[in-house]
């Protein structure tokens, strides 16, 4: 991409139609600076970031642009990957919108992780479990990892189903991995909680951060759970399970 080119000259015509609905003329925008960004965002070759400042005074961070018709999904993943932030916000916000950005490009539109989680667990309200249990433990969340997000606030349950905030939660637990350096599902309070499943962990995993795609042919399948390896069972514990004791 050439230096100095404009967010007209680099965003894709599907976006710079729906920035246009929204009232935000392309030439307002400020591009960040990608590199230094969280690790997540290396799953997104072709990323551009830019600050909005319509959205100073608003209690929007950021948002990913796409089409929600299905028809529009094709189009969708060929978007110019990007993303667009508040100006002032930080590194939790970036990797959120970039687990957004990555489920667009792989499945089409980011709320279809919901329906990913669904097929990878197969279990039958599963994923309203799921959001309920994160409610449940967003005071651990800012006691621990500094973390408040409104997504996990119970209010929203009053005029929404707690199946349609899984991929905002996500997107929330995935960041903070990205910009702490953690593995929540290794946090020994939230496997007790949250995490207490394997096969919720292995889902997980599954569809977050940099499992959302392949960086290299060797990687992992995207979306693709991975049996958990053994966390220090004994001998005999593992035999016995072998051999159904």
């Amino acid at each position: 991409m050439q230096a100095g080119q404009t967010a007209m000259e680099k965003l894709d015509p599907q976006t710079l139609a729906m920035l246009m609905k929204r009232g935000i003329s392309p030439a307002t925008l400020n591009e960040i600076f990608t590199q230094g960004m969280p690790a997540n965002t290396a799953g997104i070759a072709d990323l551009v970031a830019y600050t909005v400042p319509q959205l100073q005074g608003t209690n929007i961070r950021g948002f990913v642009l796409s089409n929600p018709r299905r028809s529009e999904l094709e189009q969708n993943r060929e978007a110019r990957g990007s993303f667009f932030a508040r100006p002032g916000v930080g590194p939790q916000l970036f990797a959120h919108e970039a687990e957004h950005a990555i489920a667009k490009k792989q499945l089409g539109h980011p709320q279809l992780i919901n329906q990913k989680f669904d097929e990878l667990i197969g279990k039958p309200g599963a994923r309203s479990k799921f959001v309920l249990d994160a409610m449940d433990v967003a005071p651990y969340l800012k006691e621990k990892y500094g973390f408040t997000s409104g997504y996990f606030d119970k209010s929203l349950l009053k005029n929404n189903k707690p199946e349609v905030l899984l991929n905002e939660q996500l997107a929330d637990l995935a960041a903070i991995e990205q910009a702490l350096g953690v593995d929540l599902t290794k946090d020994p309070q939230l496997r007790k909680t949250l995490f207490k499943d394997p096969e919720v962990r292995e889902t997980y995993n599954a569809i977050t951060g940099l499992r959302q795609t392949r960086l290299d042919a060797r990687d992992l399948p995207p979306y693709t759970r991975q049996p958990e390896q053994n966390t220090g069972q004994s001998m005999l514990e593992q035999m016995r399970k072998l051999f159904g004791f």
